[in-house]
C-alpha cells in the first residue's frame, strides 16, 4: 500500500535515490540497487537515478563504501581458522573500514563451525595493514563473525601476547583462554594511541553473563552447552587478567560491561578497551556513503533488505535511510523478498509504501533464486505507483492573501517529535507560531539558516543548579551562572533553595533572592523552596508564590543555615505537599550509615569514596519510596549515583508510586578510579564511584529507570574547593559543569549507542516535564522560542580559563568533547552575554499551563 506524500516543489523529472541493504543469500547491496535502477529505467528512461548501496555495519559494509569511492585493498591475514587467506578493505585518504566478515567471518568456514577454536586474529591484522597504509581513522564494521575469543585475536593481531602460566602464546580461540595466566601488551601498535576507532555496531549486549557474547551468541556458531560454559569461563579470565595488567585506554573490567562488549564474539569489548566509539552501524554507513548529500534534489527513496520483519525497525538499514529520508523532508518506499509488517507497522517507521518479491513468486526458493529477475519487475511496478503517488509536478495557485511575516524563521535540521526533520521554524513574540517542512516559505524579519553540520534543539533545562546569590554571590552568583547556562544551550535553571543566604525557606527569603536577580539574568529562573526543622508552616505560603517544589537533605546538607530533616520531619512535609500537590526532590544519603563511615582525612580518594558508601544512599532513597507510598507525594530522587538502587526504583515505580531520578554528568562521565591524589575538583556529594557503576547509571538511562540528567552545579570559591592542599575531607564538595552538559552527555553517549535524540529528550523535554515548565523544552508550536543551536560533530578541548563560570574550576580541563553550542536563542533572540533579557518564572498551576502569559514583574503568571 502507498500512500499520497505531502505537495513539494519539485522538477519535471523525477530524481530517484536508490539506497538499499543486501538480499541476504541473494544478491549484493549494489546488485540490488543496479536491479531497482534498472526496473526504474522501464518506467522511463529519463528518471535520474543515483544508486547508494547501504548496510547496517555488518556484512555488506564493505561493498557498500567501495561504491562510494573508498580504494579496494587487499592484505594476507589469518582466516577465522587461522590459515592465510587474502582478505579486503577499503581506504579513502586517512580513513579505512575494515569488515569483520572478510577476515573472521562464519560464512569463510563454508559450514564447518568451531565455536572454541576460531579466532578474531585476522581482524586485527586488518587494522595494522590498515595502519601500515598511513590510516588514523578505523572504521571496524562487525556481524556475522565465527570466534568467540573476545577479541583477544583482535589484540593479537595488533601485538599483544596471551601467554599460559609456563610463559607459552595460548592457541588461538576463546576455549584457550581459560588457561591465560598473563598478558604482555608491550607490543601493542603505538599507531594506535593517534588512531580513532569507531565501532560500527547495534548489539548492546556486555561480554558475559547471561546477555553475554557466549551465551547469547554462541550457540549460533555451533557452541554446544558444555562449550558455552567453556567460552564464558574463558572471557571471563581475559577481563581478569587484562584488567589486572592495566595499559588499554578504557580498563578491561569497566569496557566488558560496556554496551556492545558482547558483539561479534567479544570484539566489541577489546574495541572498545582500545578506546573505540560505538556508534549505531546503519548512522556510520549512511555517513560514510554520503547519503544525506545525495538526497538534496530527489523526489523520492527507495531502500530494502531480504526481509522486513520487526527486528528491521531496531536500526536495521531500512529503518536508518527512512530517517535520513525523513530529515531531507522524502518520501521512502522499501523493497524487500517477504514482509510481516502490519500496515501500521510500516507506517510507523515512517515508510511510504513496502513492495515484496513474495508477491510476485510465493515459493521462498525459488524467490531467492530468481531474485534479481524478480526485483527488477517489482521496481518497475514500485516505481510506476510512486510516480502516481506524487503526480505530476503543478504550479502552486497564487494566493491573494499575504502572507504571514514572522519575527524570525530558522530553516535547518530540527529536533521535532523526537526526531530530526528538515524543518522552518516561524517566531512570534517570543512563541514558537509555526513549524514548516523546508520549502514552505516563512517569511520573517530575520531569516536563520542553520549550517550543514548544525541542528536545532530546544533549550535545555537544568532544574539542579546552585546559584548561591544573595549571600555566597563570590561563589557564582545569578549573572555569571546564567552566562554559563547560555553559553552551553541551556535556557532555562531552576535554582537550588541553598547556598544561598538566606536559604529560600521562607516567602521573605524568596521575594529577597527574586531582587537580587532580577534584571540581572541572561536564561529564564525558577526557583525550588526549602524544606528544613520548623519551617512546615512555610509551605503552603511557598507553593502558592510559584515555587516548583522542596527539597530536603537527610543529612547534612554542608552549609549551618539548611539543617537536615529526620526521617519523620521528611514525612510530616511530605503529607503537606501531597495536599499541594507539589513535588519533594531529595537529597537521598543515610545520616546514621554516613555518620559509621567517617574516615581520616587523606589527599587519597578512596577514604573519601568509603565514607560515603553506596549503602547510605540506597537506604535513604528506600525511605523516600515508603514514604511516597504512605503520603502519596510526588517525590523526586536527586543526583543518583548508585546504580545499586536501580532495581529497588525500578519495583517501586511498577507498583505505583510517583517517584522519579536524575543522575548528573559526573556520574556518567568520570570514574573514581581515575581521581588522582589531591584532585578536589572531581569532590562531590554523593561521590562519583567506580567505573562498573558508572555502566550500570548509562543502562538506567537506557531503561527509562533514570529519568533524566541535570547538572547539580555547585561551585565555590578556590580557596573552599582546594582546601586542605588537596585533603578531600576538607575540600567543598561540589562540581561547576552547567557550560558543558551538553558535550559531556553527548560524547559519552554516543559511544554507547545513545542518539543525540534521546539525550536531547533526558535534558530537556524530560526534567521540563517533571517540574511542570510544560512550554519548555521541546520545539512545538506553542511553546517557547528557545532554543540551541548545535554542532554535534564538532570537537573541542575544555579550557577551565574561558568557561563563563565565576571561577575556572572543573575537572573537565583538558578533556577533549564531542559537540559545540554555536549559538543559544531565548524567548526567540539569541542571548547576548552583555544584556540580560531572562525572566524569573513562577510555577504555573494546572488549569492556566497552556494560557500562561510574562507580567509586568518579568515574571510567569
Amino acid at each position: 500500500m502507498l500512500r499520497p506524500r505531502s505537495s513539494r516543489s519539485r522538477r519535471s523529472e523525477m530524481r530517484l535515490v536508490i539506497a538499499p541493504d543486501k538480499f541476504k543469500g541473494s544478491l549484493t547491496a549494489p546488485e540490488v540497487a543496479e536491479r531497482v535502477a534498472s526496473g526504474a529505467r522501464r518506467v522511463d528512461p529519463a528518471i535520474e537515478v543515483v544508486t547508494v548501496p547501504v548496510a547496517d555495519g555488518g556484512e555488506g559494509t564493505l561493498d557498500a563504501v567501495l561504491a562510494a569511492g573508498f580504494e579496494s585493498r587487499t592484505a594476507l591475514v589469518a582466516g577465522p581458522t587461522g590459515g592465510q587467506i587474502s582478505a579486503e578493505f577499503a581506504v579513502r585518504g586517512d580513513e579505512a573500514v575494515v569488515e569483520m566478515a572478510r577476515a573472521s567471518g562464519l560464512d569463510l568456514l563454508e559450514g564447518r563451525k568451531d565455536p572454541l577454536r576460531a579466532t578474531s586474529l585476522g581482524t586485527g591484522q586488518l587494522i595494522r595493514a590498515a595502519l601500515d597504509v598511513g590510516c588514523r581513522r578505523i572504521v571496524l564494521g562487525i556481524g556475522g563473525s565465527a570466534s568467540t575469543d573476545g577479541g583477544a585475536g583482535l589484540l593479537q593481531g595488533l601485538g599483544a601476547r596471551f601467554l599460559d602460566a609456563e610463559g607459552e602464546e595460548l592457541p588461538p580461540g576463546g576455549a584457550a583462554l581459560g588457561r591465560l595466566a598473563s598478558v604482555d601488551l608491550s607490543a601493542l601498535d603505538a599507531r594506535l594511541t593517534d588512531a580513532e576507532i569507531v565501532l560500527a555496531s547495534d548489539v548492546d549486549n556486555p561480554l558475559t553473563g547471561p546477555t553475554g557474547a557466549a551465551e547469547v551468541f554462541g550457540p549460533q556458531k555451533g557452541a554446544t552447552a558444555e562449550d558455552v560454559a567453556t567460552l564464558e569461563a574463558g572471557l571471563s579470565r581475559l577481563v581478569e587478567v587484562l584488567d589486572a595488567a592495566g595499559g588499554l585506554a578504557v580498563p578491561a573490567a569497566e569496557a566488558s560491561v560496556r554496551q556492545g562488549a558482547g558483539a561479534a564474539g567479544g570484539v566489541g569489548f577489546a574495541a572498545i578497551a582500545l578506546g573505540a566509539t560505538r556508534r549505531a552501524g546503519v548512522d556510520v554507513v549512511l555517513e560514510e556513503t554520503g547519503l544525506a548529500a545525495k538526497l538534496n534534489g530527489a523526489d523520492a527513496v527507495i531502500t530494502g533488505e531480504g526481509s522486513l520483519d520487526e527486528q528491521s525497525l531496531m536500526g536495521k538499514t531500512p529503518v536508518g535511510v527512512a530517517r535520513a529520508a525523513a530529515v531531507a523532508g522524502l518520501p521512502v518506499y522499501a523493497v524487500c523478498g517477504r514482509t510481516t509488517l502490519s500496515a501500521e507497522s510500516i507506517s510507523d517507521a515512517g515508510f511510504a509504501g513496502v513492495r515484496a518479491l513474495s508477491e510476485l513468486e510465493p515459493d521462498a526458493q525459488r524467490s531467492m533464486t530468481e531474485a534479481g529477475a524478480l526485483l527488477e519487475e517489482l521496481a518497475e511496478s514500485l516505481v510506476r505507483d510512486i510516480l502516481e503517488a506524487v503526480g505530476p509536478a503543478t504550479p502552486e495557485p497564487a494566493s491573494s492573501a499575504p502572507a504571514q511575516r514572522y519575527d524570525l524563521v530558522l530553516r535547518g535540521r530540527a529536533l521535532i517529535d523526537g526526531t530530526f526533520v528538515a524543518a522552518e521554524v516561524g517566531v512570534q513574540g517570543g512563541r514558537i507560531a509555526r513549524i514548516g517542512a523546508v520549502g514552505t516559505g516563512l517569511d520573517a524579519d530575520r531569516i536563520v539558516e542553520l549550517a550543514a553540520d548544525e541542528v536545532l534543539l530546544p533549550g535545555l533545562v537544568d532544574t539542579h543548579v546552585h546559584v548561591n546569590e544573595p549571600g555566597r554571590t563570590e561563589w557564582e552568583g545569578f549573572e555569571s551562572a546564567t552566562r554559563a547556562a547560555a553559553a552551553g544551550g541551556v535556557t532555562t535553571i531552576v535554582d537550588m533553595p541553598l547556598n544561598s543566604i538566606p536559604p529560600t525557606v521562607s516567602v521573605a527569603a524568596l521575594d529577597e533572592k527574586r531582587a537580587v536577580a532580577e534584571g540581572r539574568v541572561f536564561v529564564d529562573v525558577g526557583f525550588w523552596g526549602g524544606v528544613i526543622p520548623g519551617n512546615i508552616a512555610e509551605l503552603a505560603p511557598l507553593h502558592d508564590e510559584g515555587v516548583y517544589g522542596f527539597k530536603c537533605f537527610l543529612l547534612p546538607s554542608g552549609v549551618d543555615e539548611f539543617p537536615e530533616v529526620s526521617v519523620a520531619e521528611m514525612r510530616e512535609a511530605m503529607a503537606v505537599l501531597a495536599e499541594l500537590d507539589s513535588l519533594l526532590i531529595v537529597h537521598a544519603e543515610d545520616a546514621h550509615i554516613i555518620e559509621e563511615s567517617v574516615q581520616p582525612g587523606s589527599r587519597e580518594y578512596a577514604p573519601f569514596l568509603a565514607s560515603r558508601p553506596r549503602s547510605a544512599e540506597d537506604a535513604a532513597i528506600a525511605e523516600v519510596i515508603q514514604g511516597a507510598v504512605d503520603t502519596g507525594v510526588r517525590a523526586h530522587i536527586l543526583h543518583l549515583s548508585n546504580g545499586d538502587s536501580l532495581s529497588r526504583i525500578a519495583a517501586a515505580r511498577a507498583d505505583g508510586v510517583d517517584l522519579t531520578v536524575e543522575t548528573c554528568p559526573h556520574y556518567l562521565t568520570l570514574t573514581a578510579e581515575d581521581i588522582l591524589d589531591g584532585s578536589t575538583a572531581f569532590k562531590c556529594c554523593p561521590p562519583i564511584r567506580e567505573g562498573d557503576n558508572r555502566e550500570e547509571l548509562w543502562r538506567g538511562l537506557s531503561e527509562g529507570i533514570i529519568d533524566y540528567i541535570v547538572s547539580d552545579h555547585s561551585p565555590s570559591t578556590p580557596e573552599m574547593k582546594f582546601a586542605g592542599d588537596g585533603d578531600f575531607s576538607l575540600a567543598w564538595g561540589g562540581i561547576a559543569s552547567l557550560q558543558l552538559g551538553l558535550p559531556l552527555v553527548w560524547t559519552h553517549a554516543r559511544e554507547r549507542g545513545f542518539l543525540l535524540e534521546q539525550v536531547v529528550s533526558l535534558m530537556a523535554e524530560k526534567p521540563a516535564a517533571r517540574v511542570g515548565l510544560v512550554d519548555k523544552g521541546r520545539i512545538v508550536e506553542g511553546g517557547a522560542a528557545d532554543f540551541a543551536v548545535f554542532a554535534p560533530e564538532e570537537k573541542f578541548t575544555v579550557d577551565a580559563k574561558r568557561l563563563a563560570h565565576r571561577h575556572p574550576i572543573t575537572p573537565y580541563d583538558g578533556q577533549q568533547l564531542t559537540g559545540i553550542v554555536r549559538t543559544t536563542y531565548l524567548a526567540g533572540v539569541p542571548v547576548d552575554s552583555d544584556a540580560p533579557r531572562g525572566r524569573l518564572l513562577r510555577r504555573e498551576d494546572p488549569a492556566s499551563r497552556r494560557t500562561a502569559e510574562p507580567i509586568e514583574n518579568g515574571e510567569t503568571a
